[in-house]
């Protein structure tokens, strides 16, 4: 695998992570702003992110 598509792959398990992390620390908001939130922190979009934690199109673990 080349280097570059195990940093991929290693920033989408972390980003799957830090959902889950916020979302144990703030219960109250909603899945929408936990995104906005790790897209911030990820620098990416909120769809983006939206995607990688749902394992959609090429962020698929099949990819």
């Amino acid at each position: 695998m080349a280097r570059d598509k195990q940093l991929k792959k290693l920033r989408d398990q972390n980003l799957r992570n830090r959902y889950e992390e916020l979302s144990k620390k703030h219960p109250q908001w909603r899945h929408g702003a936990l995104l906005e939130k790790v897209a911030q922190e990820f620098f990416l979009t909120a769809r983006t992110a939206a995607a990688i934690f749902n394992h959609e199109g090429i962020y698929s673990q099949s990819a």
